[in-house]
């Protein structure tokens, strides 16, 4: 219904249609502002990949309870639950507002009036009870409700979509924790094999310097490195100390470092399937919330420009009045009223005016706010497949490295006790050795750690389960 010149005559035909039954229908929503999709993802991705889902692909079932435990105990995540219930019930708050209200009351006075007569002054006692229902209704003549309801329908859907990103950020967080988790073991591990390698070496250099095969120089550089590598060991439980206090937080638990330990890494992601289509990103939770919120903007915009239209409300009221209370509840409802109120907005100091273009520069955001989110989206995507390529490359290269690493190192070590070698060169083909070691287990878990940013940049697995 449109409105029309504001004349006693079109209101009262338009009220008569309210009345009757006829529901204003609500403009549609605008669509959001396109950010084009690209028909794929520029980075190339081999043709002979198998998709597989988001946990199941890194294959680790000790992952998998974690991530049961935290989403049922984490107080983060039910902190994002109750802000969702909390924007439920604020929007059945809005929708209210189209719907009568009805208001049950019961009232009594009792009235004492002195009349003066010629010769007395006589009084007379009256009593009056009523009970009554009182009814109000604002009539949704332009929408105005309509799009205030909508609005908070928007808001709730983002809110939705806010918690299962809480929900994925939850699960995100875990994955890569509990694979640092690994990778702090495997260093520890490979900090006391060090450490016992360096203390070997300082008998064998120690009984060589007793027989005066070797100068002292070379037992004290030896002695250096078998105490830097048992401080290694200790910084290296210092950190799996800390993680695991950090996942116990994450996991709902008191951080008490009594986790079990993670002894080794899954194996690794299989290699990401070909084809994906650039329309997987739409599932990202952050992408509907900026969506949801322009939607809502869009809609309150609408509800404040129809504040400058006139605004009807109904009251009724029907009841029973008496001067006996026992009679109340015996009468038919013998009192009645219904009045009509028509309200138009002349002069409010420029407030409405204000509330619009307040509107307008939320609006404005939030279109801005939805287009940064989406280019966000892509970069995420485009780094993260571009990275899992490089990465596969990087660690075949250093996976080669340490296994000639290790060869040099024995053949190092047993050239310098023939004397054929300087105790230096044999240092350095260990140093070299470590450096090659550890280098494997932080590439390892970095190809986890990436894989886990594009499921995340994709928001789900590479198929859509729905």
């Amino acid at each position: 219904m449109h409105a029309r010149r504001t004349s006693i005559k079109a209101l009262a035909l338009a009220t008569a249609t309210v009345l009757a039954g006829c529901v204003t229908r609500a403009p549609d929503p605008q669509p959001a502002p396109s950010v084009e999709l690209p028909a794929e993802w520029n980075t190339p991705i081999p043709e002979n990949a198998a998709a597989s889902a988001w946990l199941n692909d890194l294959q680790d079932p000790a992952l998998n309870a974690l991530v049961e435990e935290a989403l049922a105990d984490n107080a983060n995540l039910q902190t994002a639950a109750y802000r969702f219930a909390q924007s439920l019930a604020e929007a059945g708050l809005i929708r209210a507002d189209e719907r009568p209200t009805a208001n049950f009351g019961l009232d009594g006075n009792r009235q004492k009036i002195n009349s003066i007569g010629p010769q007395s002054i006589d009084s007379a006692h009256f009593n009056n009870y009523q009970l009554g229902l009182n009814i109000s209704w604002e009539i949704d003549l332009w929408g105005k409700l309509r799009d205030r309801s909508s609005a908070a329908l928007a808001q709730t859907e983002a809110a939705a979509a806010e918690l299962r990103l809480a929900k994925q950020s939850l699960v995100a967080q875990i994955a890569k924790r509990w694979f640092d988790y690994a990778e702090a073991h495997a260093l520890l591990r490979l900090a006391e094999e060090t450490a016992q390698s360096y203390a070997q070496n300082e008998v064998a250099i120690t009984t060589r310097f007793e027989k005066g095969l070797t100068d002292r120089l070379d037992l004290h550089r030896i002695r250096t490195q078998t105490a830097n590598a048992l401080a290694q060991v200790e910084i290296e439980k210092r950190k799996i100390d800390a993680l695991a206090r950090l996942l116990e937080n994450l996991l709902g638990r008191y951080p008490a470092a009594a986790l079990e330990p993670n002894q080794s890494f899954p194996p690794l992601p299989l290699a990401i399937p070909a084809g994906l289509p650039a329309e997987l990103l739409q599932r990202r939770p952050d992408l509907i919330t900026a969506e949801r919120r322009l939607a809502a903007a869009e809609k309150n915009l609408s509800a404040n420009k129809k504040d400058r239209l006139p605004a009807f409300s109904l009251t009724g009221l029907g009841g029973t009045r008496s001067d006996q209370f026992n009679e109340l509840l015996e009468n038919n409802f013998s009192v009645w009223s219904l009045a009509g109120n028509l309200a138009q907005p002349l002069y409010q100091g420029g407030r409405i005016r204000a509330n619009i273009n307040r509107s307008a520069a939320l609006r404005n955001q939030a279109e801005a706010q939805y287009r940064d989110t989406a280019l966000r989206a892509f970069r995420e995507v485009e780094t993260a497949l571009a990275a899992e390529s490089t990465l596969r490359r990087e660690f075949t290269r250093r996976a080669e490295a340490a296994k000639e690493a290790d060869e040099a190192e024995a053949l190092a070590w047993s050239r310098y006790r023939d004397g054929t070698i300087p105790f230096l060169d044999a240092l350095e083909s260990q140093r070299t050795a470590n450096s090659a070691r550890s280098g494997c287990i932080l590439l390892r878990n970095q190809l986890l750690q990436n894989r886990i940013d594009l499921y995340l940049a994709l928001g789900g697995p590479f198929q859509d389960p729905s």
